[in-house]
Order: C-alpha cells, then sequence, then structure tokens
C-alpha cells in the first residue's frame, strides 16, 4: 500500500509541476546563469597609467578615513590645537611638489583617497583638479579639504552621474586632497584624470588668497600600496596621462572610463569572450530607480559604451501598454555586436508604493530594433527600502524598468495550475481508495 500511495503523490507533483510551467513565469527567485560565471576577484587592486600595470594592496588601519586624513581647520579644531587646514594624519606619506594616491581600508570600507605636497614641507603650493569617472552610485566625497565656511575658501568638490571632482588651490607648507568612499568594496574600476598646475581649474583665476603660484607646483604623481605606516611608493609615468585603479589583475580584462558632456564612456580592453566584465552604467533616469552593474561577457577584444547620463525625450515607441519606471540609453558602442550581460538594478519602495507596484510586477525591458522586449527578472534581494533586481539582455542600445503587465495573470495561472492539481492529485486518491476498498 506504502507504493501505492506513493505513485498517487508522484503523479499529483508532475501534474501541479506541468501546469505551473505551463504558466510562463518571467520572475522567479533564481539567480541568472551569467550572473554566476566567475567574476575578477574583489580582493586584488592594481593601478594602471597607459601600458603600465602593477598590483597594489589598500593601506590599513582601524582609523576610519576622515580620522586617518585629520584635516584640521578653525572648524575641526580648537584654537590651542595647530591646524593649518591641512592634512595632519598623512603627514608620513607626503612628499614636496608630489600629488599621492592611495587606496586606504578602514572600519566603513574601502576608500580612494589624494593628498597633495607636504605639510611644513618646501613646496610653494600648487594648483590641482582631479575627476574621477566610472564611480559606484554610493561614493561620495567623504573628506574634504578645504571645506570650511568663508571668504578664503576656495577648493570646490562635485559629485555627478557617474563622477566625481575637485578643484584645489593652496599655497607654500600646506596641503590639499581628499577621499572618495561608497561602492568600493566590491568590483570597480574608477579612473583619475589629473589637471596638474597651469591645466587645473583654478589656473588664471584671480583667488582671494594671496602666495598662490599661478603655474607649477605638482612635479610627481605617486600611488601608494602596502603599511599605512611604511607603504611602498611608485612614481607613475606621467602628469598627463588618467590613471585607473582597479580591481582584477593585469592579466586580466581592463576597463578605463571618461566623462562625457551627458554621461560616461566605459572601454575595455584585453577581453576574451568568456571573460565576465564589470562595467559602471549611469544610474538612469529616475531617482528611484538606478541601473548599478552590468555584466557583459562575448567581448572579444577591446570594446566601448557610452552611458547617457539622462534620457529626456523618447524618439522610438517606450515598450507597450506600460508606463516605464526609468530607462538606460546607451548612446554608442563598439565590439559589443556578440556581447550579452546581466544587469543589476535597484528600485526603491517608496517608488514602487507610488505606481502600485508590487517587486514582482516589475519587469526590465530591451530593445530589439523597434521591439520591446520583457526578459526574465529576478528579485534577488531586499533590503529595508529597496528591492534588487537581476536580468539577462542580448541588446544593449535600450533598457527599460516597467510594469510587466503579464505578471499578474501569470501568478493567477500559476496559482490555479497548483489548485488543478491538487485537486487531481486528491481526486486520484480517492479513486484508487474506493476501488481498493471495493475490491477488499
Amino acid at each position: 500500500m506504502t507504493g501505492r500511495y506513493l505513485t498517487i503523490a508522484v503523479i499529483g507533483m508532475l501534474i501541479i509541476g506541468g501546469i505551473g510551467s505551463a504558466a510562463g513565469h518571467t520572475h522567479s527567485t533564481a539567480v541568472s546563469s551569467s550572473a554566476q560565471m566567475s567574476a575578477p576577484p574583489t580582493d586584488s587592486y592594481v593601478v594602471e597609467q597607459g601600458e603600465f600595470c602593477q598590483p597594489i594592496e589598500p593601506l590599513s588601519s582601524d582609523e576610519t578615513i576622515d580620522s586617518f586624513y585629520e584635516y584640521r581647520s578653525h572648524e575641526t579644531h580648537p584654537d590651542d590645537v595647530e591646524r593649518l587646514y591641512s592634512s595632519y594624519g598623512t603627514t608620513h606619506l607626503q612628499r614636496d611638489d608630489t600629488s599621492t594616491l592611495f587606496l586606504y581600508e578602514g572600519p566603513n570600507g574601502l576608500s580612494l583617497g589624494m593628498v597633495h605636497d607636504r605639510l611644513g614641507g618646501e613646496s610653494e603650493g600648487a594648483l590641482v583638479t582631479l575627476e574621477a569617472a566610472g564611480l559606484p552610485h554610493e561614493s561620495e566625497w567623504v573628506v574634504k579639504d578645504d571645506n570650511y565656511t568663508g571668504e578664503t575658501r576656495m577648493d570646490e568638490y562635485e559629485r555627478g552621474d557617474g563622477w566625481a571632482s575637485a578643484s584645489w588651490a593652496y599655497r607654500d607648507g600646506r596641503t590639499d586632497g581628499g577621499a572618495l568612499r561608497g561602492g568600493l568594496d566590491g568590483e570597480f574600476a574608477v579612473t583619475v584624470h589629473p589637471r596638474f598646475n597651469e591645466d587645473a581649474a583654478f589656473a588664471g583665476s584671480d583667488l582671494p588668497v594671496s602666495g598662490i603660484p599661478e603655474e607649477g607646483g605638482i612635479e610627481e604623481w605617486d600611488v601608494l600600496s602596502g603599511s599605512a605606516e611604511s607603504p611602498d611608493r611608485t612614481s607613475l609615468p606621467s602628469l598627463d596621462e588618467p590613471v585607473t585603479i582597479r580591481t582584477g589583475t593585469c592579466e586580466g580584462p581592463s576597463v578605463t572610463y571618461d566623462r562625457t558632456s551627458d554621461g560616461i564612456t566605459a572601454t575595455v580592453t584585453n577581453a576574451a569572450p568568456d571573460d565576465p566584465v564589470g562595467v559602471q552604467p549611469t544610474a538612469g533616469t529616475d531617482d528611484g530607480v538606478r541601473f548599478e552593474r552590468l555584466e557583459l561577457t562575448g567581448i572579444d577584444g577591446d570594446a566601448s559604451l557610452t552611458f547617457e547620463s539622462r534620457f529626456s525625450e523618447l524618439s522610438e515607441t517606450p515598450p507597450a501598454d506600460v508606463e516605464p519606471l526609468s530607462y538606460l540609453t546607451v548612446a554608442e558602442q563598439s565590439g559589443t555586436d556578440n556581447a550579452s550581460a546581466a544587469v543589476s538594478f535597484t528600485v526603491s519602495k517608496d517608488r514602487l508604493e507610488e505606481r502600485g507596484l508590487k517587486a514582482d510586477e516589475v519587469a526590465l525591458y530591451e530593445q530589439r530594433g523597434d521591439e520591446w522586449t520583457a526578459v526574465e527578472t529576478t528579485v534577488s534581494d531586499e533590503s529595508d527600502g529597496t528591492y534588487h533586481f537581476e536580468a539577462d539582455v542580448t541588446s544593449l542600445s535600450r533598457l527599460a524598468v516597467a510594469p510587466n503587465p503579464d505578471a499578474a495573470s501569470a501568478g493567477s495561472i500559476g496559482l490555479i495550475g497548483i489548485g488543478v492539481g491538487l485537486a487531481a492529485g486528491a481526486v486520484l486518491g480517492l479513486g484508487w481508495l474506493v476501488t481498493t476498498r471495493a475490491r477488499d
């Protein structure tokens, strides 16, 4: 009798599974296959400039980056403490006429730090502008040297979609600099574009403080690695060429970023078709929705994608019968004919509530020619105020996050299928019991 009961149970499960599969769900909790491919290591780092590439290690301590940097001004330290509007915590890292880059690992995660010149040194001061492109959306300036109120404050800090910049002007015997933190604890590549001395943003400006050189000052650009107390120091080959600091190895594919007038361009080099290459897109067109990452495969050699920061007016028809929440537009691309991508994006719960949507009613659409297609979309994670989604696409020209009109009906069909399956199993079981008792 045990064998007969088991047979009935299996039949019921097969019926349920068959009808449930026929419903054609577009949402699941499984991670996409391309997202499972082995990604570059996120615990190794390199610095690149042109053909130059070298592994580096973050400086680390139990201090936060702002405590490690220890910027002192009249707003941060009392009158009886030295406060020459400079970094007092990095004096052992500072060099005259030198701009220094470093990764720093502290209790709040990984930061990208920079300090120019040496406190109490022999430098005459300098003008510096640095722009970082390819930043994760969470990144922000957490150290700003100088950042105080008053007419003598000159330094400027900006944060845009995929980039951040700072411009400094300082006189002899002082330092300037800052640090970016957020989103750097996973896979990343950040390209720092330099403008030193007469190329800096403040060059030729009428500055409110005397004694700042109009040109010259910085003569060397260094990167640090290893011990926070006594790190290794490497002089970069050029003061004029951009530098990329990224996860991975020198043997793996490289990604560099440039800021454009309306977004950022990601350039991939040295990729093989099986290599997963992580690319940082712009956020998209809606503040409550963010495109977080594209994991590309199928690139053979070099490729580039230019992401628009905002897409103001659609020239093509949006996904039929739906009002999209957000778009991501790749304005230009090359070397991506055979590429596909695992896309990760987030939607705030408030944004879904505004639209009267549930998480399983959201889908990613890709545009193929003039057609929009909803692709299988997964709710991969959930935090206090945000849902995290993943989806695989084969077309990269334009992506849209939008309601899936089939989601509710597909879910209803699935529930009906389960009910029918259970009912069928119960009928079969009852029939078997009646037949058995009749024979007995």
